[in-house]
């Protein structure tokens, strides 16, 4: 078994650095001495029974604080857990946080609980440790008490008592023949504090004690949880400014939708004039460049920007029935010129190298018309425009890295502040990224751009247009007009434009007179197509 000394060695260790664990806030002056009397019962389960009586002269009272992390040799620390407490003559008690807090009245009075962490194993024996007196707000005139276990030969008894600069062994420790342990200790000042400690036969008690690393204030490392504070704040830093950043390019973007003057569509080509579109956009594309998403207007546009540039020719019949309709055939091969979703649009409603169809044909179709692959060729050509959420992805999966890494180095208690600053960053990255509006920078100015040429359709007057541009203008804006629901006033604007030959009319009726119905009979069809493929 250990030696005496070193049991002694153990306690005095104990009483010294649970004298600074309980400091002295209380003040003691003019304070009555009362007596305290501890009874120690050890059960084979490992749990401590005590039981507390203390005196207290008439006309005052004590407070004592018996602290439950008590710093012990080899830097540790050991934990205590006190629980079914009771108390009579008036007592009361209560853990407040990491001590026993106990309220003792004038008179006498019982404290009575139960201890779990007292026992610890050591090679060949156990160790016990409990604090018998600690931060009483009044001097001890006696302290005495008496230590039973399961075991009837207890080795190496010590009572020590102390503060700092002073450790002194009780004036008695005794043990009986039936294995008892009396101590007692007469004139404790308020700061001392009464450790009893003693060795048992191995396997005398459930060794219940845990123990952690006792950390110091000179045994911390400022650099490093100062590294963790400035690597939390860089990020909370930049995190802040990623949000302000997408704010502004998200109030741009909202700017951008009415704001901005009118654009011209007309520019000098070959010693005559040439329409221009901003951006290169195309009718097909004004929906998804605005909205994000293809609108059943985009195929109707895409058939009447084709007819007008003469890859396709449309013409107005009668059924047998009387009924207007519409023939829409090739007129041109699609060559480079044409985009991929053009070329889609026409292989739908033109398959196989079908010369021509009927909008009678298409509307009545017992099958919508396949525009899966136009749909997909559309949405991409605006990539550039559209933005994808790749960002807010991100941001979230670097958020949980950083919650998880905080958490796994908390339990290891090492630099669970970085942890955090990646966590912070990542929100931050996650919230700019729900910010950002969902045009890109060059979406935002088509956007400018396109509300321009809106406003540009909606006020020209056909009189202010040389005579020389008038038919291009005309012809080349309406897809544009019909892709801003504006093709009834931009054809009723124009009147007799004169005649076009990708579009005969039937009859004597006024040239294009029945593009709007050709065009809401198109949407219709794109419409049909949407709602069978979402269904």
């Amino acid at each position: 078994m250990r030696g005496r000394g070193g049991v002694l060695a153990t306690a005095l260790v104990v009483v010294l650095l649970a004298w600074l664990t309980v400091g002295t806030t209380t003040a003691h002056a003019e304070s009555a001495p009362i007596t305290v009397d501890v009874k120690l019962d050890l059960k084979a389960d490992g749990v401590l029974a005590v039981t507390t009586t203390t005196t207290v002269p008439d006309g005052s009272n004590a407070v004592g604080r018996v602290p439950l992390q008590v710093p012990v040799e080899a830097n540790r620390t050991q934990h205590f857990g006190v629980s079914d407490i009771s108390t009579t003559g008036g007592a009361s008690a209560s853990v407040q946080g990491d001590a026993l807090m106990i309220s003792a009245p004038a008179g006498s009075s019982t404290v009575t609980y139960s201890v779990r962490g007292s026992v610890a194993d050591s090679p060949g024996l156990q160790q016990f440790t409990w604090v018998l007196a600690a931060g009483w707000s009044a001097p001890i005139e006696k302290l005495s008490g008496t230590f039973t276990s399961p075991s009837a030969k207890p080795d190496s008894p010590i009572c020590a008592y102390g503060q700092i600069g002073v450790r002194r062994l009780c004036s008695l420790t005794q043990t009986d023949l039936n294995g008892s342990v009396s101590f007692r200790n007469d004139n404790l000042a308020p700061a001392d504090v009464a450790v009893f400690s003693v060795l048992l036969p191995t396997g005398t008690a459930a060794a219940t004690a845990q123990f952690t690393p006792t950390v110091t204030a000179s045994e911390t490392t400022p650099a490093s949880d100062t590294a963790g504070l400035i690597a939390v704040l860089a990020a909370a830093v930049v995190a802040l400014v990623l949000v302000v950043l997408a704010w502004l390019r998200r109030r741009a973007d909202q700017n951008a939708v009415t704001a901005g003057a009118t654009v011209q569509l007309l520019a000098p080509h070959d010693g005559g004039v040439a329409f221009a579109s901003p951006d290169g956009v195309l009718p097909c594309q004004i929906g998804t460049a605005t909205t994000g998403h293809p609108r059943p207007s985009d195929f109707g546009a895409t058939i009447l920007d084709l007819a007008v540039r003469n890859y396709l020719w449309l013409a107005e019949r009668q059924r047998s029935s009387g009924a207007m309709d519409f023939q829409i055939s090739r007129r041109a091969p699609l060559g480079r010129e044409t985009t991929v979703f053009e070329r889609a649009v026409v292989e739908a409603i033109l398959p196989d190298d079908r010369e021509s169809v009927s909008a009678y044909e298409l509307t009545q179709s017992s099958r919508p018309i396949d525009l899966s692959a136009a749909k997909t060729a559309l949405t991409a050509s605006a990539t550039g425009w559209r933005r994808s959420r790749r960002v807010e992805l991100a941001g979230y999966v670097v958020l949980g890295l950083g919650a998880a890494a905080a958490v796994v180095l908390a339990l290891l208690e090492t630099g669970a502040l970085r942890g955090v600053a990646v966590a912070v960053l990542g929100g931050g990255v996650a919230a700019a990224g729900r910010l950002l509006p969902d045009r890109t920078t060059q979406g935002s100015r088509l956007a400018l751009a396109v509300g321009g040429m809106r406003r540009y359709l909606a006020v020209t007057n056909p009189d202010s247009i040389s005579p020389a541009a008038r038919p291009v203008l005309f012809a080349r804006a309406i897809p544009y007009a019909h892709a801003f629901g504006d093709l009834h006033n931009w054809l009723d604007r124009w009147g007799g434009a004169g005649p076009v030959d990708w579009y005969r009319a039937a009859g004597d009726r006024p040239l294009p007179a029945g593009l709007p119905t050709l065009a809401a009979l198109l949407d219709g069809v794109a419409a049909q197509s949407q709602a069978g493929q979402s269904g």
